[in-house]
Parts: C-alpha cells; sequence; structure tokens
C-alpha cells in the first residue's frame, strides 16, 4: 500500500506504437554509446598513466670523450641510459661477442685477446690491460633520465695494441649489449645494441 499523496512512476507514451519503439531504441542506444566511451576513457587513462612510468633503457659504446681542455682521452666506455618516464629494474644482462653470449667483461677481453695473439696482432702471453674497470649491470634500478657507466677502459702503451683491436672489434659491430628490464607495472621490455626500439617481452626469466 502506497502512503497518501505518492504516485508511482510511469513510463509517459505517444500513443503511437512505432514512436514509442524508437524513443526506448533511442534510448538503449545512447546508454550503450556511453558505456563504451566510459571504457575507452578508462583504457586511455591506463595508456597515459603507462606512458608516464615507462622506461626506456638504451646503451651507448665510445672510444674517446673530449675534456674540457680540449685534450682527446682515449677510453673505451660502455654505458646503459634510461631516457624514459619511469624508473627501470634490469633483470638481466648479457654480452655477446659475434653472437655467442659471455659471462662478463673479463671474458670478451680474455677471448678477443688470444684472437689477437693467433692473428700476431699482439704477443703471446700475460698482457697488461692497464686501467679496466666495469659494473655489474643486473640485477639493478636504473632511475628515470639516469645512466650507468658499465665498462671503462683506458688506452695506455702497455695496453695499445690490444686495446687497438677491441675497439675494432666494437666498430665492426661484434659486440652485443642485452638488458632485459621491467617497469613498475610489471610491463617487461629487451633492449639491445641491435635494435632501437625495445621488444616487448611477458617476462624476464
Amino acid at each position: 500500500m502506497l502512503p497518501e499523496g505518492e504516485s508511482r512512476g510511469e513510463v509517459h507514451r505517444t500513443g503511437d506504437r512505432l514512436t514509442d519503439r524508437v524513443v526506448a531504441f533511442s534510448a538503449v542506444f545512447i546508454s550503450l554509446c556511453s558505456f563504451a566511451l566510459a571504457i575507452h576513457h578508462g583504457h586511455t587513462m591506463e595508456r597515459l598513466v603507462e606512458a608516464n612510468s615507462r622506461p626506456f633503457v638504451q646503451f651507448e659504446t665510445s672510444n674517446g670523450q673530449v675534456r674540457p681542455s680540449g685534450e682527446l682521452v682515449r677510453e673505451l666506455s660502455a654505458t646503459m641510459s634510461n631516457p624514459g618516464a619511469g624508473a627501470a629494474r634490469i633483470e638481466r644482462f648479457e654480452i655477446a661477442l659475434d653472437g655467442h653470449a659471455l659471462s662478463d667483461w673479463p671474458e670478451a677481453l680474455r677471448q678477443l685477446k688470444e684472437e689477437a695473439a693467433a692473428k700476431h696482432v699482439v704477443p703471446a702471453g700475460p698482457m697488461p690491460a692497464g686501467h679496466f674497470s666495469y659494473s655489474t649491470v643486473a640485477p639493478s634500478y636504473l632511475r628515470a633520465g639516469g645512466e650507468q657507466v658499465i665498462l671503462r677502459w683506458a688506452r695506455d702503451e702497455s695496453s695499445g695494441p690490444l686495446w687497438d683491436y677491441v675497439d675494432s672489434a666494437r666498430q665492426a659491430g661484434r659486440f652485443t649489449l642485452k638488458a632485459c628490464y621491467c617497469s613498475i607495472f610489471e610491463q617487461c621490455w629487451v633492449a639491445s645494441t641491435a635494435s632501437f626500439q625495445p621488444v616487448p617481452t611477458r617476462r624476464c626469466s
């Protein structure tokens, strides 16, 4: 029983069956369009959040740098940078020489040393590498706009022939650096010196 003064809500009809059906269909259509727009807006916001937090890892190698005084410093270096908008969690890092994976930089140097000795470019036996330093890349975090030096090797008289041989291998593209990294949303990519654009991957396993 309804309280006195309260009436039931009724759908107003025109009296024409076709017109009523058109009006009802239009209301349903507008509701569906509004629902579709809301879903599209949600996806757009998700992509916007991803774009504002997506890392972009890339590598760069060099054989020297010019000091402010104008002096050229002969130094082999490799750096990993993240010019993207979000931090990168580096899960895996690989070095390859001619497509063959290596454990670290000293192994790469050792292989090229043996190769150069076999070609009589450098003398056989132990050969000092001079100031040679490298860093452990993974696991680590690389903040947005950050950069990490992963190799630094200055050229000197004692290591000059070997240094030149390794640099020639670098310029010939025999080295491949690769890193698998993820964003804070667990979206992962593989960055490589073989490609500018990182390749999406499900996980860094």
